[in-house]
């Protein structure tokens, strides 16, 4: 995205700051707000330790793919079939695809849920299509520097949930324990919430839009140092937001056995403790992540098939001379309308697209760690032992939930 990539350019902390908070925002997208909502209607704190873990996590993996794009100067994609050939290459991209179409069918339908809020009875046929349209447009004809500060106030509606969470008078005392403890279960159902929290998380098209992000920004091998302190600020505050959306339902969905079925109810999270403007708030924050998230979808759908193919990609470039790039660009966004007006419950397609991203990620980071540790590949920028430790931990913990979703 345009406006991000020039934001990256300037020194200013405070300008690095906000950047870091629009690219942390776009990680916590409709699904994943939605998804942290049903792990904590379902689940209450149990998962709340998964915070401080993802978030150490997120910022060593996405700093990794950083890593990447400032060394090899390529996509995501065009390395890993370098390396490890094309049908591993095309069997990444086709799943990616799968995970990136769900996921923005899933955001789109939670967008129509909100603006169902704002505005009841809205015909859904005529605003869907008008919505999706909307963004294409922005992506392909405009840069974003024009709304960066539309989409600035959209991430910071993101503080209503802190405030939820602390309005929920919450015992601290427990939150602490619940934090830094973790509190394992053998329900099938736990393991399904965990690996829908990691997958929303630690999300594969952030893998892929991260080496892109670099590229678009002509990287130098001197900035391989600098990756995990330009990255981290951005994905604490996003994980901030995620574990006082959990500790906010925890505390009133669990507790009062409310089960989420659309995003209208979702909003109870937040009504009894901010009065009637509760659910504009969540509806903005749910509107706002998806004008944030659904660009990030579909170009790191679209990069990494340019990659793959061999096709000339960016955003950079004009659509007539990146044709095939171009035209997977749109067909994200239009594949994603047809599934968002099949009328799935939005809360279902949203939580299970996170899933399948969750159980997808591990096996996308096998691939991304083999290169990053080999000294044929990085040469001497290769990843140092305690990143692969921490990476190689991510993957495990990935894998092993993703398996006891099926023992237990």
């Amino acid at each position: 995205m345009e406006f991000i990539k020039r934001r990256q350019k300037v020194k200013n902390p405070v300008s690095r700051f906000f950047h870091g908070i629009i690219t942390g925002a776009a990680d916590n997208d409709p699904a994943g707000i939605t998804t942290y909502s049903v792990v904590g209607a379902t689940t209450g704190l149990a998962q709340l330790f998964l915070v401080p873990l993802s978030t150490i996590f997120l910022v060593v993996v996405q700093a990794i793919c950083a890593r990447i794009g400032d060394v090899k100067k390529k996509g995501l994609g065009s390395v890993i079939k370098e390396t490890f050939g094309r049908p591993v290459a095309i069997a990444a991209t086709f799943l990616l695809i799968l995970a990136n179409l769900t996921t923005m069918g899933a955001d789109l339908s939670a967008i129509d849920a909100s603006f169902s809020i704002l505005f009841p009875g809205i015909n859904t046929l005529f605003f869907l299509p008008f919505v999706t349209f909307f963004i294409w447009y922005i992506v392909l004809f405009k840069n974003y520097r024009f709304i960066s500060k539309f989409l600035l106030i959209m991430a910071l509606i993101f503080i209503s949930y802190i405030f939820s969470g602390i309005a929920a008078k919450p015992d601290w005392s427990v939150i602490f324990n619940y934090t830094f403890i973790p509190q394992i279960s053998l329900e099938s159902r736990y393991w399904l919430m965990a690996v829908g929290f990691l997958g929303t998380t630690i999300t594969p098209y952030l893998f892929f839009w991260q080496v892109s992000e670099e590229i678009e920004d002509k990287p130098s091998v001197k900035d391989v140092k600098q990756e995990i302190k330009d990255n981290a600020p951005g994905f604490i505050f996003s994980n901030l937001i995620t574990y006082f959306i959990i500790i906010c339902t925890a505390t009133v969905l669990f507790t009062n056995n409310i089960n989420i079925t659309n995003a209208q109810e979702a909003a109870l999270a937040l009504k009894p403790f901010l009065g009637p403007y509760a659910a504009t708030l969540f509806a903005l924050g749910i509107i706002g992540s998806g004008l944030l998230a659904l660009p990030v979808l579909a170009c790191s759908t679209a990069y990494a098939v340019a990659e793959t193919f061999n096709w000339r990609e960016g955003l950079s470039k004009k659509p007539s001379t990146a044709r095939g790039f171009y035209t997977v660009l749109s067909a994200t966004f239009f594949i994603a309308l047809a599934i968002s007006l099949l009328k799935i419950n939005s809360i279902k397609i949203l939580f299970y697209s996170q899933v399948f991203s969750g159980l997808l990620a591990p096996f996308l980071l096998i691939l991304i760690m083999i290169i990053a540790s080999s000294s044929k590949i990085m040469g001497k920028y290769k990843t140092g032992w305690g990143t692969n430790l921490l990476g190689w931990l991510t993957v495990l913990i990935m894998l092993g939930a993703g398996i006891a979703i099926f023992v237990t």
